[in-house]
């Protein structure tokens, strides 16, 4: 089946350029219009207010961050106080508040009392992006991650599933996006498992990719040698390294900095302009990990990123940079209970001494436990990698915690040792509730306290687009476009690879579920969008561009542009509580 879909690609190739006229911007005065010619988005991944203040303490002088900090941002999801960065990060990339674990598809019916609930239409329904709006106004698009470019944040922007643990299908929708830049790991969603991957549909993708004229580079240096074009950078199998560990556990890998430097350099050569978002991802996991070495190498490796994306704005002066936070991880606290004494004060040296000794992340740390799984051995390691020694009665208490989190050994380290010989203190090792800091520069940046969707709102409006007009024109309901005179169903004879079929007055079409792929009358194009099926509704999603050549329609696209009165920029006006789509609260 994956070698069919190969030949889907060539025969649609062939008719890419024709096909892209339909894509490009509808309104020649849109560049007049829209506020921002780029916009970068950046996400610390579950960082809180405190994290950037341990940041500054350490490094003892300002973070690029300081400068640009505007107010704060609300997380909640549609049904939970406390987000996922599945929800999270798919409010700032949609502009609509949906559920956890939903990867930018319309919430479920159950939500908080202070969110709506949602219009049937909506639930499940995808939602587009502000990374498809851009790219179908022109520019070009790129996403650079430190976790596998398919887990939830990068997903947020590129696909739409249910399920944020859905990755070979959002790995699939993200090559088949024509993103411009990818930078990340992930390559075990690239690849079947005969050829050592996780895709349980046997497709290469890397081969696809190639076939698309993308660059596939996996090192720094290859990265590095890159001038223009499309570039796929996939750097490891899974997750990229923790920065603390990077430079001796793999240092071909490139750095968030680089990542973020290439990119806009790349991104940046189109006319039209770029939307590029970029993830610190393992700051989150430092803080699931209770781990401060980590956390201040990968937000100290974060800062350094934006400040690669200020410098470009303030030379450019037509960039809208946003620099914020998914959600809260670790509960995170300078002090802890061994420093409730008032009146004793805690010095720079106390807060700081025992965190300039701790020299590789605490994954790191249980690793070199090894076989040696004793009181003993983890004294060894721990005065070894994090300079303390500790007590035999802590040791055993750490591998206590690596019996009860087999899945994250890992996390005794901190949540042992932080609170007995540290002045830091943690509260749990999931996400927490708060609301996060919002740093923003540039045009139509935004103040005060803004709810998560309105961030995607705030991006859509710098871009001059309308998101409500983009999800109409990429995600068209199959059944209600071919109610009449049709027929649309779902070909699951290959279970990994379902097959939508359409009969529409003596016309066959077949389009390939998250792809952008159809035939229609054996002849095989490229649309403008993926083809969407949500299972937990049984309903398809097709652009309307697909729809018009298969009823053979086919015409100009509707408009996305926003009119230049409608903008809305919170710095300037809130966005009222009646305008908000379902599913979103103020």
């Amino acid at each position: 089946m994956g070698e069919s879909r190969g030949a889907w690609y060539r025969v649609g190739g062939l008719l890419l350029i024709a096909a892209a006229v339909t894509i490009l911007p509808s309104s020649p005065a849109l560049a007049a219009r829209a506020p921002a010619k780029n916009v970068i988005v950046l996400i610390a991944d579950g960082c809180s207010h405190e994290q950037y203040t341990l940041a500054r303490w350490f490094k003892g002088a300002p973070l690029a961050l300081d400068g640009i900090r505007v107010g704060a941002v609300k997380t909640h999801s549609a049904d939970s106080v406390i987000a996922d960065s599945a929800p999270a990060a798919s409010a700032f990339a949609t502009g609509v508040r949906t559920s956890n674990t939903f990867v930018s598809v319309g919430p479920r019916d159950v939500t908080l009392s202070v969110v709506p609930r949602p219009d049937p239409e909506l639930r499940y329904r995808p939602l587009a992006t502000v990374l498809e709006g851009a790219k179908l106004l022109g520019k070009s698009t790129g996403i650079v991650a430190t976790s596998r470019v398919s887990h939830a944040t990068p997903a947020a922007y590129m696909a739409h599933v249910a399920s944020r643990n859905r990755e070979d299908d959002i790995m699939e929708q993200a090559v088949y996006q024509h993103v411009d830049v990818v930078f990340g790991g992930g390559k075990r969603h690239l690849l079947g498992k005969r050829d050592g991957g996780k895709r349980a549909d046997g497709e290469n993708l890397l081969d696809v990719l190639k076939e698309r004229r993308y660059q596939v580079v996996e090192t720094r240096d290859e990265m590095l040698r890159c001038k223009a074009g499309r570039i796929f950078g996939i750097f490891a199998m899974s997750h990229m390294e923790a920065e603390i560990d990077r430079q001796d556990c793999t240092p071909q890998q490139p750095t968030l900095e680089e990542m973020t430097r290439k990119a806009i350099e790349i991104l940046s050569k189109n006319p039209r302009g770029f939307f590029l978002m970029v993830e610190a991802s393992q700051v989150d996991w430092a803080c699931h990990v209770n781990d401060p070495a980590h956390l201040l190498s990968d937000l100290f490796m974060y800062d350094r990123a934006v400040e690669v994306a200020l410098d470009f704005a303030r030379r450019d002066r037509k960039t809208l940079v946003l620099a914020l936070s998914d959600h809260g991880t670790g509960g995170m606290t300078i002090g802890n209970r061994t420093t409730s004494a008032t009146d004793s004060p805690i010095t720079m040296e106390i807060l700081l001494e025992p965190l300039k000794r701790m020299r590789v992340s605490a994954p790191a740390l249980w690793n070199r436990v090894a076989d040696d799984k004793t009181a003993e051995g983890v004294q060894r390691v721990v005065k070894d990698g994090w300079g303390i020694e500790i007590s035999t009665e802590d040791a055993h208490r750490i591998l206590a915690v690596a019996e009860r989190d087999k899945d994250f050994p890992e996390n005794g380290f901190g949540e042992v040792i932080c609170p007995a010989y540290t002045a830091i203190g943690w509260t749990t090792h999931g996400h927490v509730g708060g609301d996060v800091p919002l740093h923003a520069f540039g045009p139509g940046r935004p103040a005060g306290l803004v709810d998560g969707p309105e961030i995607g709102k705030i991006c859509a409006a710098a871009l001059g687009l309308d998101l409500a007009k983009l999800t109409s024109r990429l995600f068209v309901e199959a059944s209600n476009a071919f109610a009449k005179g049709g027929r649309v169903f779902l070909d699951q004879t290959d279970g990994h690879n379902p097959l939508v079929k359409v009969e529409f007055k003596g016309k066959a079409a077949e389009l390939p579920v998250n792809k952008n792929l159809i035939k229609v009358g054996g002849v095989a194009s490229e649309v403008e969008g993926v083809v969407v099926y949500a299972p937990d509704t049984g309903k398809i999603y097709l652009p309307l561009q697909a729809v018009q050549m298969i009823k053979g329609t086919v015409k100009g696209m509707p408009d996305i542009t926003l009119p230049a009165a409608a903008k809305v920029v919170r710095s300037r006006a809130p966005v009222k509580e009646s305008a908000l789509p379902a599913g979103a609260s103020p």
